[in-house]
């Protein structure tokens, strides 16, 4: 297995497409892509089986990614747009889940203005 240097699946994968030089899927993993809009992206990672946890080096489960561009500077309607597309997709997972007990894991990342999305806080960060 490779070591990864980052714990998202959608990355995980396109690194070892990368390092294999695959165009085809990867066995145990099937991948779902979304364009909502010009600026977000929803892909959906499942990993089906062991291969597929071997290579991802992740549990069997459902991996989403939205990716959101330009948040920073985006309208009020663009920002209502990408919050009615978090809710869809956790009510989507709830959904799925709650039946079963199974867990759900929700996870925020990518705003270096908030400490707990951020790396280290700004007052450390030597870049």
């Amino acid at each position: 297995m490779y070591n990864f240097r980052t714990d998202l699946a959608l990355e995980r994968r396109d690194i070892l497409k990368k390092l294999n030089k695959e165009e085809e899927t990867i066995d145990g993993v099937e991948t779902e892509e979304k364009v909502v809009n010009d600026k977000i992206k929803i892909t959906k990672v499942k990993i089906t089986n062991e291969n597929g946890e071997k290579a991802i080096g992740k549990p069997k489960g459902t991996y989403i990614t939205i990716d959101i561009k330009k948040l920073k500077i985006a309208t009020e309607e663009e920002i209502e747009n990408a919050s009615n597309v978090l809710a869809e997709q956790l009510k989507e997972l709830v959904n799925a889940h709650i039946s079963s007990m199974d867990d759900v894991l929700v996870v925020g990342l990518g705003n270096e203005y908030i400490t707990p999305d951020s790396l280290r806080t700004k007052s450390n960060s030597k870049y």
